[in-house]
């Protein structure tokens, strides 16, 4: 049971938060579902760990609760944490779970149709974005997050980030104009993806995805683009790069 809770926590930090560490191969076909033996396990731990242990069901769930757009469509779908949610205005109920298959699932159930979607849930190489693979025949989908835009590396908002930096500690970090990234610590390099958006606030946000999570920093560059500073939401320590 333990081994279940371990594959559950890890299946929701990392698989919702960076790589979903798996080959997505198989994802076409739904598993036996496991939810209930994974949400047991994490309920069992409690008694060792303490309430602050979340089920693992409900950790998803909380993860997508937001407004999405589908990506190429004009659908919308909003989710609450509750449970409840729209499609375009139609109400729906969803439930996320896990299946022995090793997929995060989502399952939504149409309120006045009663018509159900069944997906496997990975995040995509943006780390704002949720891959949605149809398990019941029905078309993929791509979720992006309504409140956000994401700027194009050609666009004067985000030209400046493509390039060399360093963070003066001996680690640097260079993004390459497909949106590809090279982090060098001069005793390993490490490769992922970056993305640049702006939300609803006006406030650009750099999102770096390397396999095992993701970092996202509010940053502000000067006017040549030569220095940047960073700073993590919520936080209030600021990093200084310069670009080489």
């Amino acid at each position: 049971m333990k081994k279940l809770l371990v594959a559950a926590l890890l299946a929701v930090t990392v698989g919702m938060t960076g790589c979903s560490g798996e080959e997505k191969e198989n994802t076409s076909t739904a598993g036996e579902s496991t939810t209930t033996e994974v949400d047991q396990a994490a309920n069992d731990a409690k008694e060792s760990l303490g309430d602050s242990v979340s089920l693992p069901s409900e950790s998803v769930v909380k993860v997508m609760s937001d407004t999405w757009k589908v990506d190429g469509s004009s659908d919308v779908y909003v989710m609450e944490e509750d449970g409840t949610g729209n499609k375009n205005g139609d109400p729906f109920t969803f439930e996320c779970g896990f299946d022995d298959e090793n997929h995060i699932t989502l399952h939504i159930t149409m309120d006045e149709t009663g018509e159900e979607e069944l997906y496997a849930l990975s995040t995509d190489k943006t780390g704002y974005g949720v891959d949605l693979t149809a398990l019941d025949g029905g078309d993929d989908l791509l979720f992006l997050p309504a409140d956000i835009t994401f700027l194009d590396l050609s666009d004067e908002r985000a030209s400046g980030i493509p390039g060399k930096w360093s963070d003066g500690n001996g680690n640097t970090y260079t993004f390459k104009d497909d949106n590809t990234m090279v982090i060098d610590d001069s005793e390993t390099e490490t490769e992922g993806t970056y993305s640049v958006v702006e939300n609803s606030e006006g406030t650009r946000l750099l999102k770096l995805v390397v396999e095992g999570g993701a970092l996202e920093f509010e940053f502000t560059l000067n006017d040549d683009g030569t220095e940047m500073d960073l700073q993590s939401p919520g936080t209030e320590t600021v990093h200084h790069w310069t670009k080489e």
